[in-house]
């Protein structure tokens, strides 16, 4: 098997057990888990795997964030304000509302990276990026409305979380350029989520609202950190390595597919054509982005861990 062809897998399989973690997520909520608390364990647990799998990689390098003040600072602003703010609120909009909804409205974010850009660098978004804009709006108003002006489709926090993933997105890509440049990517994301699990702790204590650990929610939760979360990460990661992040990442169009398929199948949520063109527009600026000239595009090209 060529490392053309191992990339191709390796990036479909890994927002493939994205969207099926996102149907965990949902399932193991509905058993009555609570939301708060399985953020907090997930980044915990997550973490520590990865930063395990880091560890028997680069024995050496693991704490070399730590030894300077300013690699130090720059991860535990990573930590909370990217990390963390993303985790909780991609669990939150998934409590409120589902799978897929939670899914496609977070694949708004190249937008608000475009739109967080042009006003930092104080230039109007390129022709591309307009119609991107453009698109996702249209689209989210479809997805959030059933295309009826007034009349609102879903709950109003799923579509706030929603949109919070989204824009909590624009601080997990840019902060930890420095970082992953200078560490690599596995190590600081896996001490992004411990420090973030840690942070979560203190809102939400780990051994508060602890769950009866029956088999069902030991394998949904086994499911859900090992495969859905650090599993699915390390391969995809692996995915950059074989293939161009271009394709990668339009290959990243997997996932809410998956979620949404999946949450019309098991749940019988309400997703009809309206929702699909909404959904499909939405999807359409991550291609939009992803095909950009090369000079113009992030040095930080992978994808959220979900």
């Amino acid at each position: 098997m060529s490392n053309q062809t191992k990339g191709l897998i390796f990036a479909i399989a890994g927002p493939v057990f994205w969207g099926l973690n996102s149907i965990a997520v949902k399932v193991l909520l509905e058993l009555g888990i609570n939301s708060q608390w399985f953020a907090t364990f997930r980044l915990l647990t997550a973490g520590a795997l990865i930063l395990i799998f880091a560890g028997l990689r680069r024995p050496k390098q693991i704490l070399a964030p730590f030894k300077t003040p300013r690699s130090l600072i720059q991860l535990l602003i990573f930590s909370i304000v990217g990390m963390f703010s993303i985790q909780y609120a991609y669990v939150m909009a998934i409590h409120f509302g589902n799978a897929a909804t939670a899914t496609v409205l977070q694949f708004t974010n190249p937008i608000m990276i475009v739109i967080f850009l042009a006003l930092m660098k104080r230039r109007f978004p390129r022709q591309q990026d307009v119609i991107s804009i453009i698109l996702a709006v249209i689209g989210t108003f479809l997805l959030a409305t059933h295309g009826q002006i007034g009349n609102l489709a879903m709950s109003k926090l799923a579509l706030l979380w929603g949109l919070i993933a989204a824009v909590a997105t624009v601080f997990y890509t840019l902060l930890p350029q420095e970082l992953i440049d200078n560490f690599g990517a596995v190590s600081i994301s896996g001490w992004a989520m411990l420090i973030a699990g840690i942070f979560s702790n203190f809102l939400h204590p780990v051994w508060q609202n602890v769950p009866q650990f029956t088999p069902k929610i030991i394998s949904l939760l086994a499911f859900s950190i090992i495969l859905g979360t650090a599993f699915a990460y390390l391969i995809f990661i692996q995915s950059l390595t074989l293939i161009t992040p271009t394709t990668a990442s339009t290959l990243g169009a997997v996932e809410p597919l998956i979620a949404t398929i999946l949450s019309v199948t098991l749940f019988h949520i309400n997703f009809g054509w309206i929702d699909f063109i909404g959904a499909i527009l939405i999807i359409s600026t991550v291609f939009l982005q992803a095909f950009q000239p090369k000079e113009k595009r992030s040095k930080f090209d992978t994808k959220q861990i979900k």
